[in-house]
């Protein structure tokens, strides 16, 4: 029964709890300080192991990482994290870097934040420029699409606020869709009670 107890323990000794919801941005770690000084490592995997990091980091995969950089940098910190649980105490800084990883992490989501709507309304303006209103309309609807996509939260909200106030009147402008006329009926069918 001990070795069980001892087997339960370790099993829950690997599991990382974040605080609250689980966060896609959780799985973020900075590649640099604040400062932008960063130090390359280089490591040998068996092609097993690599093959699995390929299929979790993939884009569109179960889990929001870019590459495979951004899987090692998250497995690194969260085995700094338990290494620290098993033998205390470590002299170590993981708070500092908590600390630091979240504002980086900010920085990093709202420069790309930035240089996605940047190039978006660039190129919404180029169709509009061009009198190809329809393009324009597409690539929103599409965008605000993949969006609804994202996991409830501050930034899901944020861009669908910033594109549907910038663009407010291309969307404005859509044709609404006619219930009455999916059916192929060209007049409005009145309903009695």
């Amino acid at each position: 029964m001990a070795a069980k107890e001892r087997r339960t323990n370790q099993d829950d000794d690997n599991i990382i709890e974040f605080p609250g919801d689980l966060d896609p941005a959780q799985f973020r770690v900075s590649g640099t300080d604040t400062k932008g000084h960063t130090e390359r490592i280089w490591i040998n995997f068996q092609p097993m192991h690599v093959q699995t990091m390929d299929i979790l980091s993939a884009k569109g995969g179960p889990f929001p990482f870019r590459n495979r950089g951004d899987l090692v940098r998250h497995a690194v910190v969260r085995e700094f994290h338990w290494l620290e649980r098993i033998h205390k105490p470590v002299n170590s800084v993981t708070g500092a870097l908590d600390a630091m990883n979240a504002l980086l992490r900010d920085a990093e989501f709202r420069q790309e934040f930035t240089e996605y709507l940047g190039k978006l309304n660039k190129q919404v303006e180029a169709f509009v420029d061009e009198g190809d209103l329809p393009a324009a309309r597409k690539l929103l609807l599409e965008t605000l699409r993949h969006i609804e996509t994202m996991p409830e939260g501050y930034w899901k909200t944020k861009y669908q606020k910033a594109i549907t106030d910038k663009h407010k009147r291309l969307l404005e402008d859509l044709p609404r869709a006619s219930l009455f006329r999916i059916g192929g009926e060209d007049e409005e069918e009145e309903y009695s009670e």
